[in-house]
């Protein structure tokens, strides 16, 4: 009897120090994934708001910032493969009527590698004007766009009123 009493208590300690070792291990884990989190978020980046629209020609010469100046401008950036792009694309393309309605351009620029399909084209051409380009384009880096989709709004005075890579949000400041 003392052996089985002995033999119970060594195995309820073991699973003690199993559950403090398995709790420890997990409060680990999250620490290491909220540092990875922290670590592979884009970094906040972007014209800041408030800052005056910056001068750009399309790669293809359709539009320029002399083109929009003094009209409140909504202007998206997309490319084709990107997995957020087509939802955006269609929230766009829904809404189209209600930007226009309140005096908002629309400009989409598409980015179409080599090799891949323009699905988004169609779409976003119901929105307003598209400008394609088959690599990432200086306006991108112009406006400081790091990746797709992204909306910036400028307002008719020229300066960034929003920018987010959610319309929503964009739209939500209007």
């Amino acid at each position: 009897m003392l052996f089985l009493s002995t033999a119970v208590a060594i195995l309820a300690a073991l699973v003690l120090a199993d559950l403090a070792l398995s709790a420890a291990v997990i409060r680990r884990l999250r620490e290491t994934e909220a540092k990875l989190i922290d670590m592979t978020s884009p970094p906040a980046s972007g014209l800041p708001l408030g800052a005056a629209m910056p001068e750009f020609v399309s790669p293809d010469g359709q539009v320029s910032t002399a083109d929009i100046a003094g009209s409140p401008t909504l202007i998206g950036f997309f490319s084709a493969g990107c997995r957020h792009c087509p939802g955006q694309a269609e929230k766009l393309a829904d809404r189209a009527e209600e930007i226009a309605s309140n005096g908002v351009q629309v400009i989409s620029f598409l980015t179409v590698a080599e090799g891949m399909t323009d699905e988004l084209g169609p779409t976003l051409r119901k929105a307003g004007l598209l400008v394609m380009d088959d690599s990432p384009s200086a306006v991108m880096a112009t406006f400081q766009v790091q990746g797709t989709p992204s909306f910036v709004m400028f307002g008719a005075d020229g300066r960034l009123a929003a920018r987010s890579h959610d319309l929503g949000e964009v739209l939500g400041s209007r």
